[in-house]
């Protein structure tokens, strides 16, 4: 079966020159939906924040059709590690493995594992442990010298269609208090004058909320605590290029309007018949009003009023997220490890979920922004000294390395 299908290591420039055709083909046929590696959202990315990532890409081919899309960073510490690519803005590492040549696919890159034709040990971050990559990979690692290690789990709430419409969805998933809540705040906005929701789609609409979201974004805390979009300019940038531009991931937006004046926005992107939302924002001006709860339950009522996606994924990465309290549904996501059997690869998966457990306690501390800035301020400190390339500097060079692995922003 693997002997028509053809392993291609990709460097960034080589990602980059992707038929665009065929990348957008695959992420439209893929086995598990991900719109964080559609063509347009991964090229935002090396265009802006990850120009100097050195990301690079295992493609399978069959008969010159792209059918498989593996984009990895390369790590060498404390063994070769290929990591699934996976920016602050890319909430899933689901590689793209086109359904009708699934178990092809796999097959190739277990192969390509145990030959040493690519890097061989793979590490797949907020990935779902249940998706059907990874039972293709249980099934076929029986064949091969493979083993795979789950690791730091958590649920990512989903939306599901309850039978007897939202309704029922009120009754039997969001509490008494916190629906009567909600319709309390949605009387008394409209006390405040005109207040609808609204989800635009076309690309003139799209753009023109998306500026509204990151002017939302940058007035409030994150904007004082310097992790907005705004706040960097190549962060901007990305998300002008990410969420706006063409591809197979479609980028609609939800607003609750007052007055004319968006006062809360979820982003989001669609890939095959789930709906992603990546990103959400409100005006904190309007804090004591639940605006972004009030949006919410619009955006609960259209999916049951309408037939756009068969269901909404809330692109998490965190246990307790307030929207699995308004959602029904989740689905167990965690870090997988893929290598050969053998001490190295248990221990590669060891030093990772150390880390894990540390970037945990570390949040746990200090707060989780906080420990970006440091992840930032050690990053950039990084670089300047392997621009340098200093001997003096090598022993500062591994500590603020340390500091990164330990750091959630990676």
């Amino acid at each position: 079966m693997t002997r028509s299908y053809a392993i291609e290591l990709l460097d960034t420039n080589g990602l980059r020159n992707l038929e665009a055709r065929q990348w957008d083909e695959l992420s439209a046929q893929a086995l598990d939906d991900n719109p964080f590696y559609a063509r347009t959202y991964m090229l935002a990315g090396l265009g802006t924040i990850d120009t100097n990532a050195n990301i690079s890409a295992v493609a399978v081919r069959e008969n010159g059709q792209l059918v498989g899309l593996f984009p990895f960073r390369l790590k060498r510490w404390p063994l070769q590690l290929a990591t699934a690519a996976g920016n602050l803005y890319q909430f899933s590492s689901q590689p793209l493995v086109h359904r009708d040549h699934a178990r092809g696919v796999v097959a190739a890159w277990l192969d390509a594992i145990e030959t040493g034709a690519i890097p061989r040990r793979w590490t797949f971050r907020n990935i779902g442990l249940s998706s059907s990559f990874l039972r293709h990979v249980e099934t076929l690692d029986g064949s091969s010298a493979a083993e795979l290690i789950p690791f730091d789990p958590y649920a990512r709430a989903r939306l599901t269609r309850l039978t007897g419409g939202f309704e029922t969805h009120l009754e039997s998933v969001m509490s008494r208090s916190r629906t009567k809540d909600i319709r309390r705040n949605i009387r008394r906005l409209g006390e405040l004058g005109e207040l609808r929701f609204e989800r635009q789609g076309t690309p003139e609409a799209v753009a023109q909320r998306i500026e509204d979201f990151l002017a939302i974004e940058h007035g409030g805390w994150k904007g004082q605590a310097g992790t907005s979009f705004l706040a960097d300019a190549a962060h901007a940038e990305f998300a002008r290029r990410a969420f706006c531009g063409d591809g197979a991931a479609r980028t609609s937006v939800d607003s609750l309007v007052l007055n004319g004046k968006p006062i809360a926005i979820s982003i989001n992107l669609q890939a095959g018949d789930t709906m992603f939302t990546p990103k959400c924002a409100y005006d904190e001006a309007y804090r004591k009003y639940t605006p972004g709860l009030v949006l919410e339950y619009f955006v609960i009522e259209a999916f049951y009023r309408g037939g756009e996606c068969s269901e909404m994924d809330s692109a998490t990465t965190v246990d307790g997220h307030v929207i699995q309290g308004l959602w029904n549904d989740e689905i167990a996501m965690g870090t997988v490890l893929v290598g050969p059997r053998g001490w190295q690869t248990r221990l590669s998966a060891f030093v990772q979920q150390s880390c894990a457990a540390v970037k945990k306690a570390t949040k746990g501390l200090i707060g989780d922004s906080k420990v970006r800035e440091i992840s930032i301020v050690a990053r950039d400190w990084r670089r300047k000294i392997q621009a340098t390339q200093h001997s003096a500097m090598i022993g500062g060079a591994g500590f603020l390395h340390a500091v990164e692995l330990v750091a959630p922003a990676l």
